[in-house]
């Protein structure tokens, strides 16, 4: 979220009142202060649009600032101004981009903005009471408005990030911590589940009706799933290794229903349990904030490369385990406790990271630079209840390379079930309630559900990949991005049209990051090589 000076604008250009802004300042200050009553004064406040160039691909996006004054009791507005001191707070707006009507009608079909209202006003805040006391995974938002307006914090004023000059993909460390907030996203579905006795989609009916893979002729989603299958046909062709194959009739022949398994994939399993899945993890909807390596001699990297051994990093769950020891030894010390009987944890089981570890891209592991400590998931329009391992490996297929996917995929594997038992040890739960073999179910489920992540990214990254020059251009032509013909064109004569393969002519980053993916696909799932 880069955010650059821009002329601001009356919140009322894009359809909010300043009574409205009172209120979610209310609810800023009630959560973030725990302060009910308190009591301010709106001395300014102005929208800015975050960027110049869209940001998102199903919303337009704003920073609102805001400058208040606490009331004092006593004093008269006068007194105020020359006494009280202003504040300043920051927040994040999503807006249905209704300049654009096409692309509005189509985000009101796939009903992106309901789900993610529904979501963010019932569901997150429960799992956000389930895991109170911990690290943040998802943000808070403070206000929403029919179904075209979501307001949230924002989270660089927080010191939160999303990963720039990577060409979109994350490494290891990166995608180490990230795992570690699904991780949390995941159990925190499962545990509110176990309190409640119900499932997810039981308490919370029809939030999370599926609305990105819609098996229905008349829905816009089957149109753009079918059109996407004949682009990316022609992409296929357009691989020399392909091209020149006498396999290309078999590969063209094979890839749409290969395509198509993404329908299953995304209903719930009746195999493995399912949990609230974020639904599209990918670089731009993981954001971090990192801490400082240390310069001394502990936990720091020689000459040679070589890790010396000091004192490591903790998880926020390890951090918590020794304050509750803390905590019983004071509670020996001093036997009343007011608000009843405190519980001793289980220390988490989660490997502790190493605080200088080399990673793949960059120089983030140079002592004395910095290196992610924490991150949050961001963007909830597509969610859905499916297995973990849905999330797990769309989020590691849609960010890396094949070539890095055969060196590190176990490990990282590894590291999401690791940290998964973590917070499930800290709740006093066996990862066999989830993974009924342990370990071994939880790979099975992997090996299922890598290809639903690979086409998952592949379907999804086509579009959101592409440049914001050309994203920019089929907002102005008022056309869905990802496509210059009409919407409900199918067929090779449409596809010879979409704009992802002017892409692919025109920009190496998006054609070696596209044949990377589709090479995968081929080779794996059709040649088997």
């Amino acid at each position: 979220m880069e955010e650059t000076i821009h002329t601001g604008m009356d919140p009322r250009t894009i359809g909010l009142e300043e009574h409205e802004i009172v209120e979610l300042v209310k609810c800023y200050i009630q959560d973030k202060r725990n302060r009910v009553n308190g009591k301010f004064r709106l001395v300014s406040y102005q929208v800015r649009r975050l960027s110049e160039e869209p940001v998102g691909y199903l919303g337009d996006h704003y920073l609102l600032d805001v400058n208040l004054r606490e009331k004092m009791v006593h004093y008269t507005p006068e007194e105020e101004e020359n006494y009280a001191e202003e504040e300043y707070i920051s927040f994040f707006l999503k807006v249905i981009p209704e300049n654009v009507p096409k692309l509005a009608e189509y985000i009101k079909e796939m009903g992106c903005f309901r789900k993610e209202i529904l979501l963010y006003k019932h569901v997150i805040p429960r799992l956000q009471d389930v895991m109170i006391g911990t690290k943040p995974f998802v943000p808070t938002a403070y206000f929403t408005k029919d179904e075209r307006m979501i307001v949230f914090e924002n989270l660089k004023t927080e010191g939160y990030s999303i990963v720039e000059g990577t060409k979109n993909l994350l490494d290891f460390e990166h995608l180490k911590v990230a795992l570690q907030a699904v991780a949390k996203l995941h159990a925190s579905s499962l545990i509110l589940e176990e309190r409640s006795k119900t499932a997810i989609p039981k308490i919370f009916v029809g939030y999370l009706n599926e609305n990105a893979y819609v098996d229905n002729d008349d829905h816009v989603r089957k149109v753009n799933l079918e059109n996407a299958i004949q682009v990316l046909c022609e992409m296929i062709k357009r691989i020399d290794e392909y091209a020149s194959s006498d396999k290309l009739d078999e590969i063209l022949r094979k890839v749409p229903d290969l395509v198509r398994k993404i329908y299953d994939y995304s209903k719930p399993s009746s195999v493995y349990r399912n949990v609230l899945n974020h639904g599209d993890l990918w670089c731009n909807n993981v954001m971090f904030r990192y801490e400082m390596i240390p310069t001394t001699v502990e936990g720091c990297i020689d000459s040679e490369g070589h890790l010396v051994e000091g004192r490591k990093a903790s998880t926020d769950r390890e951090e918590q385990a020794e304050a509750a020891e803390a905590d019983t030894d004071v509670t020996a010390k001093h036997p009343f406790v007011p608000n009843g009987e405190r519980r001793r944890r289980k220390r988490s089981s989660i490997k502790k990271p190493n605080p200088c570890e080399v990673l793949n891209l960059g120089n983030w592991s140079a002592p004395g630079g910095a290196r992610p400590s924490s991150c949050i998931l961001i963007d909830f329009q597509i969610a859905r209840y499916a297995p973990p391992a849905y999330d797990v490996l769309s989020l590691l297929t849609s960010t890396t390379t094949r070539a890095f996917r055969k060196r590190y995929l176990e490990e990282l594997l590894d590291a999401y079930y690791d940290a998964l038992q973590a917070e499930l040890d800290w709740f006093q739960r066996d990862i066999r309630e989830v993974f009924s073999n342990g370990f071994e179910s939880y790979r099975a489920s992997c090996d299922q559900y890598q290809l639903a992540g690979l086409v998952d990214s592949v379907l999804y990254r086509h579009v959101t990949m592409l440049p914001m020059e050309l994203v920019a251009r089929c907002r102005e032509e008022h056309r869905l991005p990802g496509t210059v013909g009409s919407q409900f064109q199918i067929g090779p004569q449409s596809a010879k049209m979409d704009i992802c393969l002017e892409a692919w002519t025109q920009f190496d980053e998006y054609r070696h990051f596209m044949t990377d993916m589709l090479s995968d696909l081929v080779d794996k799932y059709i040649l088997k090589v």
